[in-house]
């Protein structure tokens, strides 16, 4: 079926070659005009037998048919010249010499012009019906029922002149066959030319990064296994490393994309110029690289990936800036850590999520330790989506001072995991599990409606209208349905807006700051206040505090704690403290654990506080105890 379709594919090609069928038919019109011309003067002055009225006939018909050429009837005008001039052919030898009679030369001619005009339908019965004719001829003459006219010799002349129109005819349809043909070849050439230029930029596609144009994974996948065996052969190990920049998205975030892509342009130039014949170089997905290198020790890949630190670290001149770029590479070993593109590209992750999560710009090859952390990590998620089924979860409140006058103001809610076994598990643990599987979505909607609805219990218990503070993870913007989640919330716990903070991140700032903001203006639109948490160990980018309407500013408690022992964290405080009163940002500072804090706070003009100071959170029954006594002692 195959040879048929390719072979019916090769028809169609020579079927539509070069000029168009119009322009074809009509060259053959004219080849046909310009030759019964020739004959019907040949056989006006040296025929002996007068056939001028069929030849004048004939060039009409001919002539008419070239009025009629259009796209749509190349078919029908092809079909009516080629049986014209078959027919045309067999009566002139039927009158004159059968057999021996120049006009029947013209039978091979016409074959040729259906070969170039029409297909297998119009060839073959050309074919059938020219057979028929010369055994009818032959078996005429054989007979006696053709009698056959002798020539005399002033006829030879015009013999003569009729031979050499078909030769010249022959000529031009031979050219026309020829030129046809060369002009298929070079379409086939081109076709092929072509068909290795899609394949090449299929490849290229398929096979390269089109930001980089390294070779990507896919490339990666294919070349491992060779390298691998070359290596055990030559008794030599197979360096895996993944490397990953660790502030890109900070970049893209403040600089904008266009100069992050330009980033990894100028470093994947870099890494290039490490690269020896001895290692390859890959760009995954994101900003990730991949090295591979054959080495005949550890010691060897220590070196190289200290030199791609080195290389890495080195800033960048893009655009005016000055680009600071760090990160971070994990190492795993073939053939001792697995042999295969996604063992190792899986251990040599499990290397870089330590080394992220330890330090920034170092390395650190995969050790078994690391697997045993993973596993321990995908238990912790199954044992997170049976808490959220079974609901093991609990919201423990600490209360919001008012430096200003000893008064509880709110409470930030805080939650806390109390698995099967009733054992408390640290928000530490079991949070950032949470955002990397994407489950704290689930679990922050369930602490917002219970917030919420604790915040209404307490005003039903006569404690006043305290605030509530709800934390609120990047994982939970990325739906773009947070602030219908959140007004829902509120209205089933009949809350009135302003009683309610959430409280994001600087973490927050180097995602998608547009879709961000949009939901935080919804959400501030409704009265509800947006505090930045941890401020002053992230980005501090100023300019999002108004971009994200943001009300107040929660200082770390990074630089409260233990603030009187060192000079620098008091200036910093102090710095945060009347920088906020000056943009009309409420603030608070967090982890007050002394008196003394407490009043160089007052000095600074902080306005509230939280910390062990005053209490540590609380189950919502000990703290709604804890207010009631606070009122207590302030009314008494």
């Amino acid at each position: 079926m195959k040879h048929v379709k390719e072979n019916e594919n090769f028809s169609v090609l020579i079927y539509q070659d070069g000029v168009s069928r119009v322009r074809k038919i009509k060259i053959v019109l004219a080849i046909s005009s310009l030759a019964l011309c020739a004959f019907t003067v040949n056989n006006a002055y040296f025929s002996d037998i007068n056939s001028t009225l069929e030849l004048l006939v004939s060039l009409g018909i001919i002539v008419t048919l070239s009025f009629f050429v259009t796209s749509d009837t190349t078919n029908i005008v092809a079909g009516i010249l080629l049986w014209a001039m078959t027919i045309l052919a067999a009566y002139f030898s039927w009158k004159n010499h059968g057999l021996f009679d120049t006009a029947i030369i013209a039978f091979p001619c016409v074959l040729i012009f259906s070969s170039m005009l029409g297909g297998r339908i119009l060839f073959y019965p050309l074919v059938i019906f020219m057979l028929a004719v010369i055994y009818f001829f032959a078996y005429a003459a054989s007979t006696g029922f053709l009698e056959l006219a002798a020539p005399n010799r002033d006829g030879l002349v015009g013999k003569a002149n009729s031979l050499a129109i078909f030769l010249l005819v022959y000529v031009l349809a031979i050219r026309m066959l020829s030129s046809n043909i060369k002009r298929l070849i070079k379409r086939l050439s081109d076709e092929n030319r072509r068909s290795k230029e899609n394949r090449q930029q299929a490849d290229q596609l398929v096979l390269y990064d089109h930001l980089t144009h390294l070779p990507n994974s896919v490339s990666c996948r294919q070349e491992l296994d060779p390298l691998i065996e070359n290596s055990l052969a030559q008794d030599e190990i197979v360096g895996f490393m993944s490397l990953s920049l660790d502030n890109i998205k900070w970049i893209n975030s403040s600089l904008g994309h266009e100069i992050g892509d330009k980033t990894i342009c100028h470093l994947a130039d870099r890494l290039s110029k490490l690269v020896s014949k001895k290692q390859r170089l890959y760009k995954c997905s994101g900003n990730e690289f991949i090295l591979i290198m054959m080495a005949v020790d550890y010691e060897k890949v220590s070196e190289f990936a200290y030199q791609l630190i080195q290389a890495v670290n080195r800033s960048f001149q893009i655009d005016s800036y000055d680009i600071e770029v760090t990160c971070s590479i994990g190492i795993a070993i073939a053939p001792f850590d697995g042999a295969s593109y996604q063992s190792l590209r899986q251990k040599s992750h499990m290397a870089l999520s330590r080394t992220q999560s330890e330090e920034s710009s170092d390395y650190k090859f995969f050790e078994v330790e690391m697997e045993d952390y993973v596993n321990r990590r995908l238990k912790m998620v199954k044992e997170l989506k049976q808490a959220i089924d079974q609901q093991e979860f609990e919201l423990f409140y600490q209360p919001k001072i008012d430096l200003g006058t000893n008064g509880m103001v709110g409470a930030e809610a805080l939650i806390r995991w109390r698995n099967s076994k009733n054992e408390l598990i640290s928000p530490a643990d079991f949070i950032p599990v949470a955002e990397a599987s994407g489950l704290i979505s689930e679990i922050g909607k369930w602490a917002l409606d219970q917030a919420c609805l604790d915040c209404k219990k307490w005003q039903e218990e006569g404690i006043g209208n305290l605030t509530i503070a709800v934390n609120l993870s990047p994982v939970q913007f990325r739906r773009g349905n947070l602030p219908s989640i959140v007004f829902r919330a509120l209205r089933q716990a009949n809350l009135a807006p302003s009683l309610l903070e959430l409280e994001i991140t600087e973490s927050l700032f180097i995602d998608d700051t547009e879709r961000i903001s949009d939901q935080l203006n919804q959400i501030a639109t409704k009265g509800i206040s947006i505090a930045i948490d941890d401020f002053g160990t992230g980005y501090s980018n100023l300019n999002y505090l108004t971009k994200f309407n943001a009300s107040t500013l929660k200082i770390d408690m990074s630089f409260v704690t233990n603030m009187l022992d060192v000079e620098q964290k008091q200036h910093i405080v102090n710095a945060i403290i009347k920088m906020s009163n000056e943009m009309g940002l409420e603030n608070v500072a967090e982890g007050v654990e002394d008196f003394e804090t407490v009043n160089k706070l007052k000095q600074f003009e902080c306005q509230y506080g939280q910390g062990y100071f005053w209490s540590k959170p609380l189950p919502n029954n000990e703290f709604i105890v804890l207010v009631k006594e606070h009122i207590r002692d302030s009314l008494g």
